[in-house]
């Protein structure tokens, strides 16, 4: 994993929960790394602050999917995070059947929106480190949710600028494109 050292003098908006890391606040990188790579970040004096993924194409150079430097990032950890997402809009708003289901950095998840419309739900993957993850992401939003349909809205232009092509259509299942909630 490639570590992404940030400047000195710069706002220590990643040390107060800020998801993201932008260009300007880089150092140096050291390692290889491809874009969509996981990597961790230090300050200036080498002190780890947070793991992401990396997209030198965006401004938001690192999006932080964690603080705890003994996290792993795999299917498992991406489970437990749509997991954790979930119960706390259930706990929040009991009996829910229809909401925004995962709200991205919010939920430790940048880059990806889930809208839950009763069994359906419309996903949004707005960044290359999540589109790298797509297929951990499908099988954690089966497993959790167990939806009927799952439709991808990846047609905003936002995508463009991370390198990826818009796309909108059926990603699992299929359904009437109305549904109807409560």
């Amino acid at each position: 994993m490639a570590n992404v050292f940030l400047k000195r003098k710069r706002k220590k908006r990643l040390e107060l929960g800020h998801p993201w890391v932008f260009q300007s606040e880089v150092d140096y990188i050291e390692g290889d790394f491809e874009p969509g790579d996981f990597v961790n970040v230090y300050n200036h004096q080498r002190h780890f602050l947070a793991k992401g993924y990396i997209n030198p194409k965006s401004q938001m150079i690192v999006r932080v999917l964690t603080q705890n430097p003994n996290d792993e990032f795999n299917a498992h950890f991406f489970m437990n995070r749509i997991r954790q997402a979930w119960a706390y809009r259930e706990r929040m708003l009991p009996g829910v059947r229809s909401c925004r289901a995962i709200y991205g950095e919010a939920d430790f998840l940048p880059g990806l929106i889930v809208d839950k419309y009763e069994d359906v739900l419309v996903v949004q993957i707005l960044s290359l480190g999540m589109e790298k993850r797509k297929e951990w992401i499908l099988q954690a939003l089966l497993n959790v949710f167990q939806p009927k349909a799952i439709y991808l809205r990846n047609d905003v232009h936002v995508r463009e600028l991370e390198g990826l092509k818009q796309e909108k259509g059926f990603w699992y299942g299929t359904c009437d494109t109305n549904v109807q909630i409560e």
